[in-house]
């Protein structure tokens, strides 16, 4: 009977011309188990015992800050030495549990693609999930497999079998039942193995499901940006009232030619996106108003496209029935970051006579993904 450590040697280990290397060191992180040796104190009574504990707590506090130095060492150690890739997946549906449940045991089904977060969004009638897992390599360096790969395509399959997208609505624009798919390097990873992964994952799709898939990013030929691949294709008119996007209203014969699949969408899946791009951030500011023109022009001074930051795309949607966010997508967060945008909303809102409230990232950093992988394929759960 074979155990899950023969399994995943027998699962990794039967390609040709794999760097064997990398096995073994994934293999040290998920299955290697540290030892502790046990302590005795000695049994005391009075003061002498009173002693005792006092020393004893601190060893205790002593060996813990040890401990903790050292874990945060060797995840540091780890994730310089693995080739990682960060996958976020967008669905057009967050009201109804079936679905992300079915989603959620597709995710499952892999142990080794991890899903490190989970962004539900019931105004916006959106779920994002954040994937994480490593990328294999041949001898020449070449990469030629990721446990994502399979796991995306079941997650895929799952919310084709679930969500109809003509019963969809939210306030947040959409063009498909899978609506993006990104994917981000992480740790010692390349945007070129990002790259590899996403167009691998598209040609899955439109081959497979036969919907229309359409590349941006790295993924590209010529690194089309995903907003230009969204406004040839309509995706920020709504198309319901309540500013809210509905159904499928587009032609069911597309006239932009998809990267991979056909050029008939179905009206149940429509068309998806996808990606390769260094980290971007998603930063949403809500703005305590309902005059959505207003909110719309705060959003559109606050893009570099309208005139104002740098690097930064933003949008004003309705969430809610008294607030509307500016959501913004941080091309270059380390560049142009939350601090900025938040004190631009506030000074454009002020403007207006109009309150801001804090605003909020939708995921972690990269830094704390990778460390959250680690925790987790290492089976620490603290």
């Amino acid at each position: 009977m074979l155990t899950h450590n023969h399994l995943f040697f027998e699962q990794h280990m039967r390609y040709d011309h794999v760097d064997h290397t990398e096995i073994w060191f994934l293999f040290n992180i998920k299955y290697k188990k540290a030892t502790r040796e046990a302590c005795a104190l000695p049994v005391c009574t009075g003061r002498e015992n009173f002693q005792i504990e006092v020393s004893s707590k601190m060893r205790n506090h002593e060996q813990k800050e040890a401990i903790d130095i050292s874990s945060s060492s060797k995840k540091k150690t780890a994730a310089n030495q693995l080739v990682l890739i960060c996958c976020k997946i967008f669905f057009s549906e967050c009201r109804s549990r079936e679905p992300l449940d079915a989603i959620e045991r597709a995710a499952g089904l892999d142990p080794e693609t991890v899903v490190v977060s989970k962004f539900e969004d019931r105004a916006y009638n959106r779920t994002r999930f954040t994937l994480v897992s490593y990328v294999v390599h041949d001898s020449t360096g070449s990469a030629i497999y990721s446990p994502l790969q399979q796991t995306v395509i079941a997650m895929v399959e799952a919310a084709y079998g679930t969500i109809n997208l003509e019963l969809h609505s939210g306030t947040h624009p959409r063009l498909g039942t899978v609506d993006d798919i990104v994917l981000h390097p992480l740790a010692r990873a390349s945007l070129d193995e990002a790259a590899w992964l996403a167009k691998a994952i598209a040609a899955d799709i439109g081959n497979r499901f036969h919907v229309p898939v359409f590349l941006f990013g790295a993924a590209h030929p010529t690194g089309r940006a995903l907003d230009t691949i969204r406004r040839e294709l309509g995706y920020y008119r709504p198309n319901a009232m309540g500013n809210q996007w509905a159904g499928w209203t587009l032609p069911e014969t597309l006239s932009v030619h998809p990267d991979e699949g056909p050029t008939h969408v179905s009206r149940a899946r429509g068309i998806t996106m996808i990606g390769a791009c260094p980290w971007v951030g998603l930063y949403n500011v809500p703005i305590m108003t309902a005059d959505v023109s207003v909110a719309r022009r705060i959003a559109r001074m606050v893009s570099a496209r309208g005139g104002g930051l740098p690097t930064v795309q933003s949008l004003g949607l309705v969430h809610g029935e008294d607030s509307i966010e500016i959501a913004c997508i941080l091309l270059e967060p380390n560049q142009v970051g939350a601090d900025r945008v938040q004190s631009q909303v506030e000074m454009l809102a002020a403007q207006e006579g109009l309150d801001v409230e804090q605003g909020y990232f939708t995921d972690s950093s990269p830094e704390m993904i990778v460390d959250k992988y680690l925790s987790l394929i290492s089976g620490d759960r603290a």
